[in-house]
């Protein structure tokens, strides 16, 4: 086969089971981030789409094989961001073996036809791939025909021998500045290593030998491989731990709290009809040692609740007169301070307000957009909705008005980078 001058081409390998994810296709799992500049974004960027994505960033490779189980391939290709499904040129699905070397030997005789100079084999379960390393891998590949990435191991190896029972005994006490971990994605010449393949693939079938990577096939049968420097950042996913980044030792999970306010006030007389600090007309309005706007203290509990810092009444007892006919959205501003302090910021804001009259609709982007500038928070992020109580209760008979509120907040963790 004569390969083209310096065409690359990219393997990423997702043909496995998955056995040690509980059950759960790890390269089909969701990422969600927040990005370096403190932004979050709910992203549906999956494992196996964060990896395609970041080769398909380098024009230079010029096609990629995706190995997935036998029968996913159409599965599969929904799992990439909108933007590549549409690639079916430039990336495609093979089945993959019964092993991940014969899985890699499939890809290749798939990309054979295509002539690449060069390829990339990669794990799909390593999202976190960065261009740089790729790049590098490609340049080291081209110089010296095999290249893969490589971090010094932080521990001290030994090599074991003898069991007996559960314990297990030291063989040799190995040198870690001798030994390192490699990563992926890993370079070789096209030709070469399709030969490699080739011959491995024998040795297996008569042997029943297993190679632990492509750096082994290449090893034996082409030649010595170069190592540059690996990426920490570069992670493999092995467990559903594995699967969320991490920030000052704390996960997404860790960082995301829900919260939820309630309150009703009696409509009386003679009072402002209030609402999220937006004055709706009305005959009416609600009793309270504040203003009583009902919504105002809804949210209030809401996120003091989310945050784990107390409610309404302990930030503003109805006790003290210094909170006579407070305004309830400078009471709401100071508790956002509070929850803000802490490192909380809305992610989003839902309401109901239940009251006979008046209609809610009208007046309801003015009480998001008033919501919104009270919490530092885009009005898209909040909503309201207006209901009845179909003549039930105090508030079906016109005698008061509800609130509900529910939040989600969440903590800024800082991750360097998104995958590409």
């Amino acid at each position: 086969m004569q390969a083209t001058e310096t065409s690359i081409a990219a393997i990423i390998c997702a043909a496995g089971s998955s056995r040690r994810m509980g059950g759960e296709k790890k390269e089909y799992l969701s990422l969600p981030y927040i990005l370096k500049d403190n932004s979050f974004s709910e992203n549906s960027l999956t494992v196996l789409g964060a990896a395609a994505s970041a080769f398909a960033s380098l024009p230079q490779i010029r096609f990629i094989a995706i190995t997935v189980p036998p029968g996913e391939e159409n599965k599969a290709r929904f799992f990439l961001p909108k933007e590549l499904q549409s690639e079916t040129e430039r990336v495609c699905f093979v089945s993959g073996g019964k092993t991940r070397r014969a899985s890699v030997y499939n890809a290749l005789l798939f990309l054979a036809d295509r002539k690449p100079s060069h390829v990339l084999i990669h794990d799909g379960a390593r999202p976190w791939i960065k261009r740089e390393l790729i790049e590098k891998t490609i340049e080291a590949a081209i110089r010296y025909g095999a290249a893969i990435p490589a971090l010094p191991l932080v521990e001290t190896p030994k090599e074991l021998d003898s069991f007996e029972g559960e314990v297990k005994f030291i063989k040799r006490h190995l040198r870690r500045e001798n030994l390192c971990a490699v990563q992926t994605p890993q370079g070789f010449a096209f030709p070469e290593i399709l030969a490699a393949h080739e011959k491995a693939a024998k040795r297996e079938e008569q042997e029943n030998f297993e190679y632990t990577d492509d750096a082994e096939v290449w090893g034996e049968f082409a030649g010595q491989v170069a190592v540059i420097p690996g990426d920490s950042e570069n992670r493999k996913i092995t467990y559903p731990e594995d699967i969320e980044p991490k920030a000052n030792g704390k996960t997404l999970a860790d960082a995301q709290r829900i919260g939820i306010g309630r309150d009703l006030h009696r409509l009386v007389s003679g009072r402002k009809f209030l609402l999220g600090g937006a004055e709706i007309p009305f005959d009416k309005g609600e009793l309270g040692h504040s203003d009583g706007d009902v919504l105002a203290h809804a949210v209030c509990d809401a996120i003091l609740g989310a945050a784990g810092l107390g409610d309404i009444g302990e930030f503003f007892p109805d006790s003290d007169p210094a909170f006579k006919d407070a305004d309830s959205m400078e009471l709401l501003k100071r508790a956002w301070q509070h929850v803000k302090a802490q490192g909380w910021r809305i992610v989003n804001l839902d309401c109901v307000v239940s009251c006979e009259k008046p209609k809610i609709l009208p007046y309801r982007d003015k009480i998001r957009a008033s919501l919104a500038k009270a919490l530092d928070a885009d009005p898209a992020l909040v909503f309201v909705k207006g209901k009845t109580a179909e003549g039930f209760g105090l508030v079906g008979s016109g005698e008061a008005v509800e609130a509900l509120a529910v939040c989600l907040i969440t903590k800024i963790l800082v991750i360097k980078d998104l995958p590409c």
